[in-house]
């Protein structure tokens, strides 16, 4: 067989999906159970039509594709142009009955990685070692993009600090300035930087200067220069001569040598004693701040807390006065960033407080993270050091009725625990602020879920529901993630509340329901049958008229077949629409789809809600699995129980995490189990078994 072979020592295969393009589902399972058993920890997709394989890559993440040869619907070329138009890098290998040289050719020259075969154990453990080696490959790929991005995103923070820094740089190669930044230009008195890029050094060096210039270049080549700053004069645009104390080192880019020369500005502020920067202590900020008390105010009006982040550290790395120095600069900053009716007070040896006003949370929030981000790209430079300084703040929106003194201590305290807990952070605190802030989160994860809905990043993750009775229908509880703008995976409880407070439960039933019904209609041709379990929310209960209307035309051209599909409803939202539900799951059960009711057993008529609700399965409230020891709890579940039986419901019990509990529960007569005893739940993309 051809192949190169993998390496020594593959990387481990960790979270890894693989998508199988084929006719059957059989393949992609003999694939994943080889893999697995092999101790390979990956899941595998299946897709039939190209259409399929364009949706798959469109909304989720696969390492390795595989599609098989002569597939009528997904041909092999038309797979590796689609892979080349939404993922470039993603692998491909030709998926054959039988392995043949010549195959091996043709998918090579169709853009294929390689060709693999399923036809014996042989061809199977060569198969794995192909997808072994293209996985690897893949994840190097990856990992130096990763690294070619932070390679960028370095250079392109050197450049901004370089461009904004006080120092006077300019880079020089063979003798010619290939680089200088503005503060350089400014001291030459040039317009633009453009002006300078590509004159000899020598041009720019006064006559008297040159012979000095020269000899300690000559010597910084032989690597025998003395260390320190030289003196010397530069021309200025017009002729006029600037002296500067300049550093010249010799560095190395990409292979490539060339001198930086440095030349750091006179200092314009010296700091003085206390009080010398021109800002009050701490008694002034607090009578201050009591006067704001008292005043009306119809704007956010906040104390602010800035504190540098290990301000010891600070002192003892840049010493006693250029640290002092540093703060004074950075007080300079920050009136920059005020307005005419904010104040600002020194309160410590670096920690300021100020007293704002902003338009409303938002903004005063919006000047805390900019000036957190911002304060740190900036550079201060002193008498013997360039410094960089982080802070952290603390802002209390304050209300008149509050005093002056508990504002102060609250938000120093703040402050200083976020510097003790490392630094580089904001925080608004205070009653007025938890509660927009609260509202304000609220708000912002509402937007995400229109915006995920939107861009397809809603997951869907299925956990088995076991029969203990031998049933061999498998049985799935669906379970809604969803994939957040930095590709972090959220459960249902991180942003479920949102979705009901903003009204987007509708929407996120309708959006499940049709990626459940897609997962029915390509599970049709599969060896057992499923049922597959979908929660449905308060909103759409609500509206039993809009939900029918909906459903039945999404199941218009494949009517529901008995047990495929079961609707859950939780008692409590039964409970509060009787009415509603009584018609909604009369209408459902006529359309083919059986009827679940959750969290059972709470209510406070859970008895009479099996005779109103005509439901298939009854599933028990967790606090029944919690308190499974409870005598009271269990002798309610068995009356329950009874009472579903009955009326020929099935019963569900949900959390299962012992197999002590599980063996009671069948001896309890207890038809179907779910839970992490059984099997933690699985995200999947579009594939046709819900187990991944």
């Amino acid at each position: 067989m051809v192949g190169n072979p993998p390496a020594q020592n593959p990387a481990t295969v960790t979270n890894t999906v693989i998508l199988v393009a084929s006719d059957s589902e059989n393949t992609a399972k003999r694939i994943e159970s080889h893999m697995r058993n092999a101790g390979h920890p990956v899941r595998v997709a299946w897709a039939t039509t190209i259409e399929e394989i364009e949706d798959a890559l469109s909304e989720g993440f696969f390492d390795l594709l595989l599609c098989a040869q002569g597939l009528q619907h997904a041909p092999l070329p038309d797979v590796v142009g689609l892979c080349s138009k939404l993922n470039p890098d993603l692998p491909v290998l030709l998926l054959a009955d039988q392995y043949s040289d010549n195959a091996t050719l043709q998918a090579l020259a169709s853009g294929a990685r390689d060709q693999v075969s399923y036809e014996d154990d042989r061809h199977m453990r060569h198969l794995e070692l192909i997808c072994l080696r293209e996985l690897s490959n893949h994840q190097n790929l990856r990992e130096l993009k990763t690294a070619r991005a932070r390679l960028q995103d370095f250079e392109s923070r050197h450049n901004e600090l370089l461009a904004s820094s006080v120092d006077a740089v300019a880079q020089i190669q063979e003798g010619i300035l290939a680089t200088v930044n503005p503060a350089f230009a400014q001291l030459l008195g040039y317009a633009s930087e453009e002006d300078l890029i590509s004159l000899p050094l020598m041009d720019l060096v006064s006559a008297e200067s040159q012979a000095k210039i020269k000899e300690h270049l000559k010597l910084l080549n032989k690597g025998k220069a003395k260390k320190g700053p030289v003196e010397f004069n530069l021309l200025k645009e017009g002729g006029a001569k600037a002296s500067v104390v300049a550093q010249i080192e010799q560095n190395r880019i990409n292979g490539e040598t060339f001198i930086e020369l440095t030349i750091r500005p006179e200092r314009r502020t010296k700091p003085g004693n206390s009080g010398g920067d021109g800002t009050s202590g701490r008694v002034a900020f607090l009578d201050a701040l009591g006067e704001k008390l008292t005043a009306p105010h119809t704007q956010c009006s906040a104390a602010v807390f800035i504190a540098v982040d290990a301000h010891d550290s600070f002192e003892e790395r840049l010493g006693f006065h250029d640290a002092e120095e540093a703060f004074v600069h950075l007080i300079e900053w920050t009136r920059t960033r005020l307005t005419p009716q904010d104040q600002l007070f020194r309160v410590s040896t670096g920690e300021l407080a100020l007293l704002v006003e902003r338009k409303d949370l938002a903004e005063l929030e919006k000047f805390c993270d900019s000036y957190c981000r911002e304060s740190r790209q900036q550079i201060f430079a002193t008498k013997n050091h360039e410094a960089q300084v982080s802070v952290s703040i603390a802002a209390h929106p304050y209300q008149e009725t509050e005093q002056a003194l508990n504002i102060a201590n609250e938000t120093i305290r703040a402050v200083r625990k976020l510097v003790s807990s490392g630094g580089k952070q904001h925080l608004i605190i205070g009653a007025t602020a938890q509660n927009s802030v609260e509202e304000r989160v609220e708000s912002e994860k509402a937007e995400q879920i229109k915006k995920a809905l939107e861009e397809n990043r809603m997951r869907l993750s299925y956990q088995s529901i076991a029969s203990l009775e031998g049933d061999t229908r498998q049985h799935y509880d669906v379970l809604l993630r969803m994939v957040d703008e930095g590709g972090t995976e959220l459960t249902a409880s991180d942003f479920i509340h949102s979705a009901e407070k903003f009204g987007l439960m509708r929407d996120l039933d309708r959006w499940v329901i049709n990626r459940v019904l897609k997962l029915i209609e390509k599970r049709k041709s599969a060896d057992v049958g499923s049922s597959v379990f979908v929660k449905v929310s308060e909103e759409t209960l609500k509206d039993p008229e809009g939900f029918i209307a909906w459903l039945a035309e999404a199941v218009k051209a494949r009517p529901l077949k008995a047990d495929e599909l079961v609707f859950e409803f939780q008692e409590l939202r039964l409970q509060n629409h009787i009415r509603k539900a009584k018609s909604l799951t009369k209408s459902l059960r006529e359309m083919g789809a059986y009827v679940a009711i959750e969290h059972f057993g709470v209510g406070t008529g859970s008895l009479q809600m099996l005779e109103h609700i005509p439901a298939n399965y009854v599933k028990f409230h967790p606090d029944f699995t919690r308190n499974f020891n409870d005598k009271e709890q269990f002798k309610k579940m068995s009356q329950l129980m009874e009472a579903a039986k009955q009326r020929s419901m099935k019963t569900i019990v949900s959390h299962v995490e012992d197999a002590n509990v599980m063996a009671r529960l069948w001896q309890m007569g207890v038809n179907y189990i779910q839970g992490f005893q059984v099997q933690e739940p699985e995200v999947v993309q579009l594939t046709a078994d819900p187990r991944g």
